[in-house]
């Protein structure tokens, strides 16, 4: 689905932080309900205005026994207060149906343009919105191979990367520029977020 960094035909840099979902998953014995934030330093070849060959991945996990009803609202009740929060109260999201080999069903979820507020600017290609993260359910196959029942249990899962959020809370408009070592640039931000 992407191009990856290998250092050695054996030896990958991760293209995303997936992995700690799974061992936290098979490492919770008992089984109980699992809700979880990771974040973790991820590798891809990708390289343009809004991606990074390099980018901070946040991710969210959510398992609970199936009486508990999680459904697909959750996940976006979630992600709603999350992006509104992240990005302020006027966000909007859209969720389109996509593919990820770990959730079923899964969705992209877009924000609205932080540049030209929906209205449809060079940088959202003039569609007013911007792919921000991937979610969804989590496939019953995923919760079987790491020890849940899937007739049991139920949850949901997100990804994003953290640069890209602070892309749009900020307003930058070229993630590059977090990288590249300019101190006019990088003492703009207040260490301390008000």
């Amino acid at each position: 689905m992407q191009d990856s960094f290998y250092i050695t035909d054996k030896y990958l840099l991760r293209t995303q932080t997936s992995s700690v979902q799974a061992r936290t998953m098979v490492a919770n014995e008992e089984k109980s309900p699992i809700r979880i934030i990771t974040l973790g330093k991820t590798y891809r070849r990708e390289d343009d205005a809004t991606h990074s060959h390099q980018f901070n991945q946040i991710e969210g996990l959510v398992i609970d026994r199936k009486e508990t009803k999680i459904s697909l609202a959750d996940l976006k009740g979630t992600l709603e207060v999350f992006m509104k929060k992240m990005l302020g109260e006027k966000t909007e999201l859209r969720f389109r149906p996509s593919y990820f080999p770990f959730t079923e069903p899964s969705y992209e979820v877009d924000v609205t343009c932080f540049k030209c507020g929906g209205k449809g600017c060079s940088l959202c290609k003039q569609t007013g919105w911007i792919e921000v993260l991937g979610s969804g359910m989590v496939h019953p196959n995923v919760l079987r191979m790491n020890g849940y029942d899937p007739d049991k249990y139920a949850g949901f899962a997100f990804g994003t990367g953290i640069d890209r959020l602070a892309m749009f809370k900020y307003g930058i408009t070229d993630m590059r520029y977090l990288y590249a070592n300019d101190i006019k640039f990088l003492s703009q931000f207040d260490r301390m977020d008000k």
